[in-house]
């Protein structure tokens, strides 16, 4: 196992965003689960804000599995900054999950944005995904252009990804050249019965240098810095 690198005494906050059905919530609970294994001590705010009949995709999970750290209800969005940093175990890591990405002045992602260290955006790597996540870009450029007290430092985790399709290379090769932080560990698209898109609600498998492992590693050392 790769070391685990040392949080601040003072603990650091990720907030993971993308558009629907980029497997933020899949993602993140497997992290969770891989981050704790470390020795991280990790909870996380489920902000998919559920609708009738369900209580939000991360924390249904947690109940039913341990996920190796507290998930908690929505925050409202106004208290999220404040909240976050209480909520945030010492020396460990918050993880904030979101709902769909929508750039709405005064919305809910950018009190996200206001609260977290790092900004983890997850994309499928096709050309459709790559026009759709201009908004956040817009978004980052915005809060760095007004000085706003928080800009989270953003890095891109592509999800769903077809190996043998070359689109993956191309989406980072875009995104490199535009300036962006692509990180190396992608999360491979699977159907299959024991694969990630199937895991929900089941005990999380901790597989040494599985992707969901490197990525934990990759995303501990961006919030570190």
């Amino acid at each position: 196992m790769i070391p685990t690198p040392r949080l601040p005494a003072e603990g650091r906050r990720i907030g993971i965003l993308g558009k629907g059905g980029t497997s933020k919530s899949t993602t993140l609970g497997h992290l969770l689960a891989h981050w704790s294994d470390r020795g991280v001590h990790v909870a996380a705010a489920d902000q998919d804000v559920p609708g009738d009949n369900e209580v939000g995709s991360l924390l249904t999970w947690a109940r039913a599995e341990n996920l190796g750290g507290t998930v908690y209800p929505p925050i409202p969005h106004n208290r999220l900054r404040e909240e976050s940093r209480k909520l945030t175990p010492a020396g460990g890591l918050l993880a904030i999950d979101t709902d769909a990405w929508k750039r709405t002045a005064g919305g809910p992602h950018f009190s996200v944005l206001a609260s977290v260290d790092v900004a983890a955006w997850f994309m499928k790597p096709t050309d459709i995904e790559l026009e759709r996540s201009g908004s956040i870009f817009a978004a980052m450029e915005h809060l760095e252009a007004v000085g706003a007290a928080n800009v989270p430092r953003l890095v891109i985790v592509l999800t769903m990804v077809n190996r043998a399709a070359r689109s993956h290379r191309d989406t980072r090769e875009a995104l490199t050249a535009a300036g962006y932080h692509v990180l190396e560990t992608m999360i491979p698209l699977s159907d299959a019965q024991d694969g990630y898109a199937q895991s929900f609600g089941k005990p999380v498998r901790l597989v040494d240098g599985s992707p969901m492992d490197l990525l934990a590693t990759e995303l501990l050392e961006e919030v570190k810095k």
